[in-house]
């Protein structure tokens, strides 16, 4: 029941803001890049693709995103003085603020919340590193949010998958039609996710992505195919592969960017 009143009144705060209910976007760009092997102390947000910094390119999606009205950047605390003029010279206006993240991703996170908006109904988290989201996708992913109240951009597992015991001898195949890949934006009913932060951390939970803490207090969330090319830049090779996808996207056009 109290699942049904919350998305009850996520349904009334669409009707009352208008188009969208407020929505805060928080990028996380305070990783090192440890597994990118660089060899200059450059952190993989700032890394050249295409010709601009992996992180610069994330931040123009969600600001040509119509769903997102305000950006909450964490970043090192070394790399904080490079974004203002960053922004301002490439004209992004939707960040509002930039943060200091933490030791973890889940501390990090925390201290974007904490920056949002009072305004604030509904919450995307999304990797810094990710550059290759498009603001169609999060718009995508920030609709069924507003339907359901929580929302998860992921792809469907190609692989058939395995679970092992910690020995790695086999145990169980799951059925793959059932198995997806999440990533992120990760978009959830403010209100919600800040209870299950909390919650979190009161019990010292650690997970790898925004909707574990959700699905630990019981709130429904909804995956949203939105195709294979949402990489994260994670290793030397992704860049590559995130260099042949904009180069297609380029002959082909981005309509065909969730294949």
């Amino acid at each position: 029941m109290q699942i049904l009143e919350a998305v009850a009144e996520a349904a009334r705060g669409f009707a009352a803001y208008g188009k969208h209910p407020f929505t805060s976007a928080v990028l996380l760009a305070g990783g090192i890049g440890a597994r990118m092997q660089m060899q200059n102390h450059m952190t993989k947000q700032f890394l050249a693709l295409d010709g601009e910094p992996v992180i610069l390119r994330t931040i123009r999606m969600f600001e040509q995103c119509d769903d997102i009205d305000e950006i909450i950047l964490v970043v090192r605390e070394e790399e904080k003085p490079l974004y203002p003029a960053l922004l301002t010279r490439n004209e992004l206006h939707k960040v509002k603020k930039i943060v200091v993240g933490g030791k973890t991703r889940q501390d990090s996170a925390f201290a974007g919340m904490l920056a949002v908006s009072p305004m604030s109904k509904f919450i995307a988290i999304h990797d810094g590193a990710r550059p290759l989201i498009l603001p169609e996708q999060i718009s995508r992913v920030a609709q069924e949010a507003y339907r359901v109240g929580a929302a998860v951009a992921a792809s469907r597992a190609k692989d058939t998958v395995k679970r092992t015991n910690p020995s790695g001898y086999v145990e169980e195949t799951p059925d793959r039609s059932c198995i997806w890949n999440a990533a992120t934006p990760q978009i959830f009913k403010t209100e919600e996710y800040r209870a299950a932060v909390y919650l979190g951390r009161k019990k010292k939970l650690a997970v790898t992505d925004d909707a574990s803490l959700v699905e630990d207090i019981g709130f429904p969330v909804k995956m949203v195919d939105i195709g294979y090319q949402n990489l994260k830049i994670t290793t030397p090779e992704d860049l590559y592969f995130a260099q042949a996808v904009l180069r297609m996207r380029a002959e082909i056009g981005d309509a065909h960017a969730d294949i």
